[in-house]
């Protein structure tokens, strides 16, 4: 079987794919599919039409079997450069985030379901009951080789963490909206606010972005909670990544996080609100929502030790050899 991998190639400069794309790529070749790799570049309508025209000369040439498209977009670029070829190879399509909303994005990602793709995963239980269609629920693997438990005191001697301070990794680009640094921020602002008293500690916010895997480990070993505080999410891969890690962790409740988290010592699910009503009210639940994260950050910081994350991921069977092969299946399937 061959397969084409249709991802976005912006991260890091032109070409480069995300790291858990890379991963599930790797982990497919390694059960023996012929894969190839093909990172659209650009944005805007000029970019992703260059993208059609050189992905419509490589079904050409490889004729795959399948298109296997990450995020609807890069779904939409797949079925515009098979359109009306004599080589029909199917389209599959991961859907990697969420729909909070019914808005034109939830309507056209309908639309191409039923329409242009032959087959569609998506990552949460939440993200298929928001779709209201049937499609099987595949989260990403973990790479335990990559994401292991490390001493907590050698990494945070190696990237130069202080004695006598609590670090909190915060693993995305603050840029991105949808991540909501700023509730981080006034988060851990409320927080040492608080504490700041001679028996108290005090707190570090660490933003990790463009890093790569294996310096992603470090951080979460050598911190003492990974926070995420997102209002849209699939199934967060960094969630999972940090359990490997046995790092405690506090996030927002996004994706399949209650499912990953629920009863494990050290990890916290905060429910916040976002609503979109006018700047007033804005602020007042912006407030609210850092006081909730807030309480739960305070406990996982005097947690004490590490959790039993990185068992539950071998026991939900949540490893990127696995997750390969239920992808190889869904293949198979359709």
């Amino acid at each position: 079987m061959k397969v084409i991998f249709v991802a976005s190639g912006n991260k890091k400069g032109a070409g480069q794919v995300n790291s858990f794309v890379q991963s599930q790529y790797d982990s497919l070749k390694a059960e023996g599919l012929e894969m190839v790799l093909f990172p659209v570049v650009g944005k805007g309508w000029k970019g992703y039409a260059k993208a059609v025209v050189a992905l419509r000369k490589l079904v050409k040439q490889e004729k795959p079997d399948i298109l296997h498209a990450h995020y609807s977009t890069c779904g939409l670029v797949a079925s515009l450069a098979t359109m009306c070829m004599r080589h029909k190879s199917k389209i599959f399509v991961s859907i990697l985030g969420s729909f909070p909303t019914r808005n034109r994005k939830w309507r056209r990602v309908r639309w191409a379901i039923s329409r242009l793709w032959d087959g569609v995963l998506v990552k949460s239980e939440r993200t298929k009951r928001q779709l209201g269609l049937d499609v099987p629920v595949i989260p990403n693997g973990v790479n335990l080789e990559v994401f292991q438990v490390k001493s907590k005191d050698d990494c945070r001697k190696s990237i130069g963490f202080e004695d006598g301070k609590k670090y909190v990794v915060w693993c995305s680009n603050p840029d991105r909206p949808e991540k909501d640094y700023k509730l981080a921020e006034d988060t851990v602002h409320l927080l040492e606010s608080e504490i700041l008293d001679p028996n108290g500690f005090s707190v570090k916010l660490v933003p990790v972005f463009n890093k790569t895997p294996q310096e992603v480990c470090t951080y979460m070993n050598a911190a003492d909670c990974l926070l995420l505080t997102s209002w849209s999410e699939g199934s967060p891969n960094v969630i999972k990544e940090a359990m490997a890690c046995n790092c405690p962790i506090v996030t927002t409740d996004v994706g399949d996080v209650t499912e990953r988290l629920e009863n494990l010592d050290g990890c916290y699910v905060v429910t916040t609100e976002h609503p979109i009503i006018n700047q007033q009210t804005q602020d007042t639940y912006m407030e609210e929502n850092a006081r909730v994260v807030a309480d739960c950050l305070k406990k996982a910081l005097t947690f004490g030790k590490r959790t039993e994350g990185r068992k539950r991921i071998l026991d939900d069977g949540l490893t990127i050899e696995l997750t390969a092969k239920k992808i190889i299946n869904w293949y198979e399937s359709l």
